[in-house]
């Protein structure tokens, strides 16, 4: 992308250069671990000192629609602040040792239609058929006089930037947005391509503006500090989506600041029909801001970790940057060392709608909950366990407390829309608990009227390691980011003392029920798609490579090490585009994954159907998979050595039920956008032994370019995104 820069920005790409003076004389390495616990220079907070279950949980409000323009969405992206119900176990405000005043965190998120909550969004609800017009606008200044929003435009991220990543290395301004929508069908121009982004400042911005260049489907970078109108034509089934900021190098920073919102596509022709019409729900005034709307009883819920500083401010932890030649630490220009990217990210508080372990009231009837992943790169595995007993809610313990009615947990939705038929979650621990990675959504219905809740405070659990390689258990986890006591809670349930009547939603059989096959999908029996492409299945693989160029201090070993890049096919994001099918094509992608992670990958654009899980067996097939080397793409010459459903030395459908080497049961007959890929038998440089793989199938119905990336955002920005462009009918490979 450096041809879309011009002279000016070249200009300050030789300023730039000035962040590598100095070296030779830098700080040694063995200092390095004093700057990798905030950019405030704060202590962290400790969240073994902090309340939970005090915060009712928030009901996102729905955004407001202009009474005289309703087809028409005005957002920006302000600074403001947020509580995020951070206190002490007392209850008492916590006090910013600095100030002795009580703490305050600043935030970043969307105003939309003229309501800015101070973080994220408000929540857009669409109609199928109907479009909408998004006019964005970054409009992030400083405050004055306590007045938010009305001073100068502001120059600095809130959080630590790595200017040596892929996207901030041409000294490209740190406060910059483009919106991406999650999910949805929309025109490529519309998609939020990462380096179409705006900067806030208009004069900085005409610095930075670059025409479109078809050849490789970029569509701009505007003039100003406002995107051209974004059209969403809300042509696909009735799904949760949501949007988030997708600029290249900080994607995973402004998602962090809270700039992401949720929006809902209603289908009120099929919805207000057969059972769907019987899902829960009931508007009511917002209980934060009367003048708005939401849902009782179908609440948006986003779960994200976050680390704070004990002034309140919110921390991405980094490393430090090291030279790869000396292993002293970089400098800028003013003598400030580098940040480092890490590999991943590990808050250690849990925040859901924006509050630290919040708790919420519920009736004896059943709810809806369209759970959204929106962390950085935790994965939940969530199951349910009274608070005050310790006892685990578990299938077996509902049928002992009602044996004529079967489990209350049920999703009934993925991220591109309803499943054939409800399937039960979250049945306990482990391998039965709902796994949901980040940037995916689990539409669930709990029956708090079933008789095993009554009166119970529950505890929604997540015990699933970070980073996450497939397994559960002490031998996979890592106290430093799972705490049972901490990062191993999520929210709390308390359940109201009377008797409720069970929905028959949840009934296995039945003319209401969402159980039997075929009952949820309002748009016909669930398609298996017929791949169409000549030269037959895509394969692509994930590696893992050293940097070149950068190395860190390892504060957890004290050793030295090089920046590990993450890679799609073993090239970088601006390397030539290799995948380009044709429009309104049908194929099947298999990813290979050759890494010890999983990684929810997201395919931008289409819906698409998971056909198959497992490894690729490289033992038995000696010399059956040859890696991606940046020139050539990865070749299985024997297909048979793929083995589904089994877990890597195992034989085909040997997995466990809810391996990661085998298909879901909320996998096999819902429309997904992000799937996981196992990981490798054993992962590494050298000789890579069972890569995990899985195969889906998509149709594209627009002509374009569009990206595929890992939703681990540390990993996108770590290069494991790639761009792929859709050709004219018999055009493409």
């Amino acid at each position: 992308m450096d041809k879309l820069k011009g002279v000016a920005a070249l200009a300050m790409l030789a300023g730039a250069t000035l962040l590598f003076q100095g070296c030779s004389n830098g700080t040694p390495a063995a200092g390095v671990v004093q700057q990798t616990v905030s950019s405030t220079q704060h202590a962290p907070l400790s969240p073994q000192v902090l309340q939970q279950f005090a915060n009712p949980l928030v009901e996102i409000p729905i955004a407001p629609v202009d009474p005289n323009n309703p087809a028409t969405y005005n957002v920006s992206m302000r600074q403001g602040s947020w509580d995020f119900g951070l206190r002490n176990m007392d209850g008492s405000a916590i006090v910013n040792p600095a100030t002795g005043k009580p703490i305050v965190t600043k935030t970043w998120g969307y105003d939309v239609n003229g309501v800015f909550l101070g973080i994220y969004g408000p929540t857009v609800e669409a109609t199928k058929g109907t479009q909408l017009t998004f006019n964005y606008s970054n409009d992030l200044r400083a405050e004055v006089n306590g007045q938010k929003g009305t001073g100068p435009y502001l120059t600095k991220h809130l959080l630590q930037v790595d200017p040596t990543i892929d996207g901030t290395n041409m000294g490209e301004p740190e406060c910059r947005m483009v919106p991406h929508l999650h999910g949805g069908d929309v025109d490529w121009t519309s998609d939020g391509h990462p380096n179409a982004w705006a900067a806030n400042d208009p004069a900085i911005q005409a610095l930075w503006a670059a025409p479109a260049d078809p050849a490789i489907g970029f569509p701009g970078r505007p003039t100003t500090n406002k995107q051209p109108p974004y059209l969403y034509p809300n042509s696909q089934e009735a799904c949760t989506l949501w949007f988030h900021d997708h600029s290249m190098g900080i994607t995973r920073l402004n998602a962090y600041a809270g700039v992401a919102a949720f929006y809902l596509i209603k289908d009120p022709a099929v919805e207000g029909s057969g059972n769907l019409a019987n899902l829960p729900k009931g508007r009511h005034a917002n209980p934060v801001i009367p003048a708005l709307q939401s849902d009782e009883f179908d609440l948006p819920v986003v779960i994200q970790d976050k680390d704070f500083a004990d002034d309140g401010s919110l921390v991405f932890p980094t490393f430090t940057n090291l030279s790869d030649y000396t292993y002293e630490a970089l400098h800028d220009a003013n003598g400030n060392v580098i940040p480092c990217l890490r590999p991943e990210m590990f808050g250690n508080v849990i925040t859901v709608n924006g509050k630290a372990w919040p708790y919420k009231n519920v009736k004896t009837q059943a709810y809806r909950f369209r759970v959204l992943n929106g962390s950085d790169s935790r994965v939940y595995n969530l199951w349910l366990q009274d608070g005050d007993t310790g006892e685990i809610i578990t299938p077996q313990l509902a049928e002992s407390v009602a044996p004529n009615l079967d489990w209350p947990v049920v999703q009934i939705a993925s991220e591109q829309g309803y499943g054939d038929h409800a399937v039960e979650v979250a049945t306990g621990p482990g391998r039965n608990g709902l796994l949901i990675p980040p940037g995916a959504r689990a539409d669930i219905v709990i029956d708090f009227g079933h008789p095993v809740f009554k009166g119970r405070n529950i505890v929604v659990r997540n015990d699933c390691p970070a980073p996450f390689g497939g397994q559960f258990g002490p031998d996979a986890e890592d106290i430093t980011t799972l705490d049972a006591k901490t990062t191993g809670r999520v929210m709390l349930f308390k359940v109201a003392n009377t008797t409720g009547t069970p929905s028959p939603l949840l009934a296995e059989t039945g003319s209401g029920s969402i159980m039997q096959p075929g009952s949820l999908i309002p748009y016909g029996a669930f398609p298996h798609l017929t791949p169409d492409r000549a030269a037959g299945p895509r394969y692509l693989d994930f590696q893992e490579r050293p940097d070149p160029a950068y190395s860190f201090l390892d504060p957890t070993t004290g050793q030295a090490n090089p920046r590990i890049q993450l890679l799609l096919n073993d090239r970088l994001f601006g390397d030539p585009i290799t995948e380009m099918p044709q429009l309104n094509g049908t194929e099947e992608w298999v990813m290979i994954n050759a890494t010890p992670d999983v990684h929810p990958m997201h395919v931008h654009l289409v819906k698409f159907e998971v056909v198959e899980k497992g490894y690729l067996d490289t033992v038995n097939f000696p010399g059956v998979y040859t890696r991606a080397d940046g020139i050539s793409m990865p070749v299985v010459n024997n297909p048979a050595a793929f083995v589904p459903d089994a877990e890597p030395g195992g034989a085909t459908g040997s997995a466990p039920a809810n391996s990661v080497y085998r298909l879901a049961d909320s996998e096999k007959m819902f429309w997904k956008d992000i799937v996981m890929v196992p990981p490798a038998g054993t992962p590494g440089p050298g000789t890579i032994v069972n890569p995990g793989y899985v195969k889906i199938r998509m149709t594209f119905p627009r002509i374009g370019t569009y990206m595929w990336h890992c939703h681990i955002l540390s990993h996108e920005e770590n290069d494991m995104m790639r761009p792929f462009m859709v050709m004219a009918t018999g055009q493409g490979n």
